[in-house]
């Protein structure tokens, strides 16, 4: 045994589905060890090893590879490399197969078609709730949307009863970290697992690759995670419903490009590889970022380059000829981009049924469960004035003193015409188009406006959403920020985007020469409750219940429908986090 090798408990855990054959785990430690410098030899290489280990009763066979290997310098554009060594251990023990490794090639798709990946929601199925502390959470809501919050992460000394989980259903954990005792674990989406501890030995790392085997085949507690989204098998959910939008995970995507040092390079017709120029850079950047609709052959629609998902036995996969021309470097060995984001899981994929979702090689299912539908319909507020409204502002002059009379802004002011102020914030440092007041109701309102022709289009509703949950943090202002925006900012008439100075006072109800006081009764007030508004002339309840009704049925939709309920979904469920009512002004 390599007495010499002393590594630290961080593995990836592989369920066996059939017995093992040499072959095919010599072709895994191949290809682990494919980017090893050449004519350099192993430092360490022993293929099934069996080990007993009596003091510690424990039994487990072992396969080791350690060899150099070499890296691009990216700073100096001369031919320099550093010296890297990696290693892959293998541990075969109960059925199971732990991986350990560093600075190894690419064995994903291999390990992908030959075993089951032990996810991380079967780690914290072995956990109560009352043996462990959830220090740390980082969540992926189910939403492909632009516009929609898509991750989130929280840190506490222990999350639970701190975090709520009336959204939760739609978020998937794709890491966390716990103590359990002296010991702190933490757990990605990947399956990979990490306990703080020193370098240690192979049969102690073995003896805690089988206490982690046993905590995976005894998931007899249900804890704090069993209400977030759960994960089920691609099969089925593809005998039910098809891939209908696909988005590139670009933010962490790059993120993990620029954190690496790594370069992005181009592959010409004549075979030579090229560093990108800032151009190309920023293009890739600025393409990715959109989400992507997918059609009835799994297509990518909108691309000519063959775009399409392939749908396997286990995981979703992309072909890109664009993302397959682009190479990056990883481990010393130059792979295409496509083959880079689909090893990390840099991707998302939405359904025709909007309750699942392919995210980071695994598809998870809303816990929730359509039941959430009715809920987000009652945020809907059907207004007479709707049908009658033209504009979002309607047109200036210098001599206007009001909203013209067919207007978002007028049908708002009528709207709350009973409350104690309502001040108009539009244009410049807003952080609503109308705020107001209302001590009887003990309620401070924010109001966002969006007009358009009727429709359930998901784009329309991008930027009104977007507006909203990015000032829900104002909605939290103390005495003094309001006091100022009023001196600043609502004792001034308002002035149109084209720049029109009009008499149109932004005081547009109440009078403020005791507003400093009222505010400060009302900041006390214990009812006192917020409301952040959508105030949307194209939507109506009625078109909306007629399509999401559909969902309930489980009839196909659109997947404009999907990304629609998606985006209400998490607007309402962004506002309710931060302790706020979701409302959605529409038509009838």
């Amino acid at each position: 045994m390599p007495e010499r090798l002393r590594l630290t408990k961080n593995a990836q855990f592989y369920r066996v589905n059939e017995p093992v054959e040499d072959e095919l785990l010599r072709k895994i430690l191949d290809t682990a060890s494919d980017n090893m410098n050449p004519d350099s030899g192993f430092i360490i290489d022993q293929f099934r090893q069996e080990r007993n280990v009596d003091e510690l009763k424990l039994g487990f066979v072992y396969s080791v590879r350690v060899f150099s290997s070499s890296r691009p310098v990216y700073f100096l554009d001369d031919d320099f490399e550093d010296t890297v060594y990696a290693f892959i251990l293998i541990i075969e023990t109960g059925g199971y197969l732990a991986v350990l490794k560093k600075s190894c090639g690419n064995i994903f798709d291999l390990m992908d078609e030959n075993f089951t990946l032990v996810g991380s929601k079967e780690f914290s199925s072995s956990f109560s709730d009352d043996d462990v502390e959830f220090q740390r959470l980082a969540l992926r809501n189910m939403t492909v949307s632009d516009r929609a919050m898509r991750s989130r992460s929280y840190e506490a000394a222990d999350l639970k009863g701190l975090l709520s989980t009336h959204s939760a259903g739609r978020s998937i954990p794709y890491y966390f970290k716990l103590r359990q005792g002296a010991k702190t674990r933490s757990i990605s989406g990947t399956g990979r697992v990490v306990e703080s501890s020193s370098r240690e030995t192979i049969d102690n790392i073995a003896a805690w690759v089988s206490e982690q085997v046993n905590l995976i085949e005894a998931p007899s507690n249900t804890n704090f995670l069993d209400a977030f989204a759960s994960k089920v098998e691609l099969s089925e959910v593809l005998t039910i419903c098809s891939p209908n939008a696909i988005l590139i995970e670009s933010s962490p995507l790059f993120d993990r490009l620029k954190k690496d040092g790594i370069q992005l390079k181009y592959k010409t017709k004549k075979g030579k590889v090229i560093s990108v120029s800032n151009r190309v850079y920023k293009n890739l950047e600025s393409a990715l970022e959109k989400v992507y609709e997918i059609d009835s052959d799994l297509s990518v629609i909108g691309v000519n380059d063959g775009s399409r998902i392939r749908a396997n036995k286990k995981s979703l996969t992309l072909y890109s000829k664009y993302l397959a021309k682009l190479r990056v470097s990883e481990n010393g060995k130059l792979i295409t981009l496509q083959k880079y984001i689909v090893k990390h899981g840099f991707y998302s994929v939405t359904f025709d049924d909007p309750k699942y979702m392919y995210f980071m090689g695994a598809c998870f299912e809303d816990s929730s469960g359509i039941s959430e539908i009715d809920n987000i319909l009652e945020i809907f507020q059907p207004i007479e004035l709707m049908p009658a409204v033209n504009s979002e502002k309607g047109s200036f002059t210098v001599e206007s003193e009001n909203f013209t009379a067919d207007s978002m802004f007028d049908a708002v002011e009528k709207i709350h015409a009973q409350d104690d102020f309502i001040f108009c914030d539009d244009l410049g440092d807003e952080w609503a188009d109308h705020i107001t007041f209302n001590k009887e109701k003990s309620n401070i309102c924010f109001i966002h406006s969006k007009h358009g022709d009727p429709s359930t289009s998901a784009s329309n509703l991008h930027d009104v959403v977007g507006q909203g949950i990015k000032n829900l943090g104002n909605m939290y202002f103390d005495a003094n920020a309001m006091l100022s925006k009023l001196e600043k900012t609502f004792k001034k008439d308002y002035k149109s985007g084209k720049g029109v100075q009009t008499k149109i006072p932004r005081i547009r109800q109440g009078n403020t020469d005791d507003f400093e006081l009222y505010l400060a009764n009302l900041l006390k007030d214990y009812k006192l409750n917020r409301s952040c508004v959508l105030c949307c002339s194209f939507l109506s309840i009625s078109g909306i219940k007629e399509e999401f009704n559909k969902i309930k049925e489980e009839e196909p939709v659109r997947g404009n429908i999907v990304q629609l309920l998606w985006i209400i979904s998490s607007f309402a469920h962004a506002v309710k986090d931060m302790n706020v009512r979701p409302i959605i002004y529409c038509a009838k």
